[in-house]
């Protein structure tokens, strides 16, 4: 236009371009060279780029140096200064036209939005899925405008796929993420991040949209409270009501602010079996914060089972009922075989080993201790004295006690007298009440004794009516100098211990009478060696876990 001042690039002007170009550089122009044609010799601009927003920078005739107007650097038929500097920059990583599906399908990534698309437009049918995924909670993360905050919807597939004009094929916006569920795992993963999300935007006035179910649900935990969600959309959230939910009453937890000064929690009782019907009276709408209990159907576990092995009419696997007792389930079993020795019968129960095991722990670590203390002990002796006697005995044996006790494992046996319980009537005294896991073995007769510990040879004999404890000792060649004659005890073929009373080898005691099945154990003379605390005890748990083990081990079935 007349009087309008015409800037000519001088010869040897450059301009440099950056940014999402093919080929950023400083480039010589020529005169009246434009933005658009700067773009063309930097190869043209890059998938990334956002063609309607370049900045332009610009020294002016002062030398200060200025950002122009953004321009769109494809068409700008601006002309170049020397020195300009053009940036083409990236898009922003929003998907405005489109939805993204992630979680367990088979091609998760975006597709196409339109106006009017709902969700089965997108997941057309079960085929769209992963095998074992939640058809019936399906969340959808949405950004609303003008200012992006997050709402969450979720929407029944199944029911969206059954009738597509129902409200369940939920309508779907621009930029919406939706996410499948599998039933196997766990869903923090994905919906942590999102209630993160929900907590951030919360404020004083707006809590924190997020309720929580707990109890016999399949995925109990945290979900995103939903526009308009119900106690039977926060069930369908956490993978509906597992086979032992209680359908009667449940619990909604209820926490109010009061004039803006404390927090009280209100319990409410639901009727599950009113919500399952959607009745509106029961299907209470959900506030931020609420809490859903689902109870358990009382007695409800796996179901409880017991073995009966050995010489029984039909050994296996029985599935008891609350308070069942041993007599019962021997009674189903068809009783005794006519070769069963019922006197030595073992019965283990799995309470009790754990019980047991754990204690042999314990002990394992004071033995180990005291050990520990034992050699410190008697090396400040030899220092001190220049003699300590010689414990080098003493300690060898406490490492062989301790590293037998670490190997030992509980059997967790429970001594019966299952003649008693066969004679009593059902339910008496003698009568064992069952539990899940316990375990009969029934042997055949005996004909036996064992006799171990402290003497020359470990061997068993065969049962004799006219010999006695110690001779029995005397056929496995009497005792080693290790033993401790005064406490030499039986342990019965039940499981029972009968130790020596009154003298050693009294004739008509009780612990001298041995009977077909019995175990004669010689224990070790503790008191001969450095007194070291727990030896005895610990030698007679050795030798009634090696008892028990044989008698489970060894059993003629």
């Amino acid at each position: 236009m007349p009087g309008d001042v015409v800037f000519v690039p001088p010869l040897g002007a450059t301009a440099s371009v950056d940014g999402e170009v093919k080929r950023p550089a400083i480039y010589e122009i020529r005169p009246g060279t434009t933005v658009a044609e700067l773009i063309r010799l930097a190869g043209g601009m890059t998938p990334d780029a956002e063609n309607s927003r370049g900045q332009l920078t610009r020294i002016d005739e002062r030398g200060d140096r200025r950002v122009l107007s953004a321009i769109d650097p494809a068409t700008s038929a601006q002309p170049l200064r020397n020195g300009d500097f053009l940036r083409v920059t990236r898009l922003i990583p929003t998907l405005d036209a489109g939805v993204r599906i992630q979680g367990h399908v088979f091609t998760p990534g975006e597709v196409a939005w339109r106006p009017g698309m709902k969700l089965t437009d997108v997941l057309q049918s079960v085929d769209d899925v992963r095998p074992d995924a939640d058809l019936h909670y399906v969340l959808i993360r949405r950004e609303m405008p003008p200012d992006r905050h997050i709402v969450v919807v979720s929407a029944d597939l199944a029911a969206a796929l059954v009738n597509p004009a129902s409200t369940a094929n939920v309508s779907l916006m621009a930029r919406d993420e939706i996410t499948v569920f599998d039933m196997q795992s766990g869903r923090d993963r994905i919906i942590q991040p999102l209630l993160n999300d929900l907590r951030l935007q919360a404020d004083f006035s707006q809590p924190s949209s997020v309720v929580r179910v707990d109890g016999r649900v399949k995925v109990p935990g945290e979900y995103p409270l939903e526009p308009g969600m119900r106690i039977n959309d926060l069930i369908r959230a956490g993978g509906s009501l597992t086979d032992s939910a209680y359908g009667g009453l449940a619990e909604l937890a209820r926490y109010q602010i009061v004039d803006g000064q404390s927090r009280q929690t209100q319990v409410i009782d639901i009727d599950l079996a009113a919500v399952l019907r959607n009745d509106p009276a029961a299907n209470l709408k959900l506030q931020p914060f609420d809490l859903l209990s689902v109870k358990e159907i009382s007695l409800w576990g796996e179901q409880e089972q017991v073995t009966l092995a050995g010489q029984v009419r039909f050994p296996g696997t029985y599935a008891i009922k609350h308070g069942e007792t041993l007599k019962s389930v021997l009674a189903r079993a068809g009783g005794l075989t006519e070769y069963a020795f019922p006197e030595g019968s073992v019965f283990t129960r799995t309470e009790l080993q754990q019980r047991e095991q754990q204690q042999l722990d314990f002990l394992g670590q004071r033995m180990q201790t005291d050990i520990a203390t034992m050699a410190l002990q008697a090396s400040a002796a030899s220092q001190l004295n220049g003699q300590g006697g010689n414990p080098t005995a003493s300690l060898a044996i406490g490492q062989t006690l301790l590293s037998q006790l670490k190997s030992a494992t509980a059997v967790g046996r429970l001594v019966i007298d299952l003649p008693r319980v066969i004679s009593e009537p059902m339910g008496s005294e003698d009568d064992v009440i069952l539990r899940n896991g316990d375990n009969l073995i029934v042997p055949r007769y005996q004909q036996e004794v064992t006799v171990i510990g402290e003497v020359q040879s470990v061997t068993s004999h065969l049962y004799r009516a006219d010999l006695t404890r110690a001779d029995y000792i005397a056929l496995s060649g009497g005792m080693t100098i290790h033993a401790d004659a005064s406490k030499i005890y039986a342990v019965r073929a039940n499981g029972s211990v009968v130790a020596n009373t009154g003298g050693f080898f009294r004739i008509n005691s009780e612990s001298n009478k041995i009977h077909p099945g019995d175990t004669i154990v010689v224990p070790l003379d503790t008191e001969k060696l450095p007194p070291l605390p727990m030896w005895q005890a610990i030698t007679q748990i050795l030798y009634n876990i090696a008892v028990s083990v044989a008698a489970v081990h060894s059993l003629s079935l």
